[in-house]
């Protein structure tokens, strides 16, 4: 689906992905690294277009690009499986530094939260993927069920947000990516 306005953090901005990503989104995709514990993608750039074509029409599936102030692509961000409880968290490639990254997630959960006005939002991460299952613990996500899933070869940690939980741990958070966000604004 799309969202037709520019969500503005202090490091980052969150946009609806157009066809016009398709390379930098196909080139994030294609980076092994960063997709470690994705589906596998194939294919070519006009295939990644044809994606985020279909992708943009799906009902409860938002895609963003990230990008810094500047408007140079840093990363992606799903929020996706929207029903009128809950939304899932996911399709995140983060190129930014520590801070952006983090500020980009929180502004995808504010949107599920605020705009979507779900209850909930899921999560999921691989289990030795300790850097994510340490973000989605500090920002207030609680496990409810492990499982291996064959397709990707890793065991998964589901968790879940409720509102009061992410409340009680975005302030913090925020305080941490303001500071960190003057300090730049110094340089």
């Amino acid at each position: 689906m799309i969202y037709d306005k520019v969500i503005t953090g202090l490091t980052v901005k969150l946009r609806s992905v157009e066809e016009g990503d398709a390379e930098a989104t196909y080139n994030m995709r294609m980076d092994s690294e960063k997709v470690k514990y994705m589906h596998k993608v194939s294919g070519t750039v006009e295939d990644q277009r044809n994606y985020i074509r279909n992708q943009r029409q799906k009902p409860g599936d938002y895609l963003f690009l990230v990008t810094d102030l500047n408007d140079k692509p840093i990363g992606m961000r799903g929020i996706y499986d929207v029903t009128e409880k809950t939304a899932e968290s996911g399709r995140t490639i983060g190129y930014g530094d520590a801070f952006q990254n983090m500020e980009a997630l929180l502004l995808g959960i504010d949107f599920a939260f605020d705009v979507l006005g779900v209850e909930k939002v899921l999560m999921d991460a691989a289990s030795d993927n300790s850097s994510v299952r340490g973000i989605q613990q500090q920002i207030g996500a609680v496990e409810y069920e492990r499982r291996f899933l064959e397709n990707l070869g890793y065991e998964y940690v589901f968790s879940e947000l409720t509102r009061e939980n992410y409340a009680a741990n975005r302030e913090k958070i925020m305080k941490m990516i303001t500071r960190h966000a003057a300090k730049r604004a110094k340089v």
